[in-house]
């Protein structure tokens, strides 16, 4: 009843990320209770596991975290640095990796 009140008055779309909810959570604050809004599941479950968990990383406020977050990943939506980490593999080795696991499984399999 709350959930679908809030998510009348915010139009339909969470009160997180501001997409269309599909599966929508009532969201509140871990430390006091409070709802907040109505936000889709997705967002409602990692903003948990942040709230719950931030502190074990050293992180020491959430919500500079959070802004911080933002801008970070949107300065960084196209490779700016002009570097790959060393353990990234594209598409294609991807794939030929997988195959090769695949056949080695196959192979273990026949052998057994």
């Amino acid at each position: 009843m709350i959930r679908s009140r809030l998510l009348e008055k915010q139009g339909g779309r969470c009160a997180i990320c501001n997409l269309p909810v599909k599966r929508e959570c009532l969201d509140h604050d871990h430390d006091t209770g409070a709802i907040r809004g109505t936000a889709c599941s997705g967002c409602n479950a990692l903003l948990g596991k942040l709230e719950n968990n931030y502190k074990r990383y050293g992180v020491q406020n959430l919500a500079a975290f959070a802004n911080g977050v933002a801008a970070y990943l949107s300065r960084h939506s196209i490779n700016i640095t002009g570097y790959l980490h060393p353990s990234h593999k594209d598409d294609e080795e991807k794939r030929v990796l997988r195959n090769a696991r695949a056949r080695k499984a196959r192979a273990s399999k026949k052998a057994s």
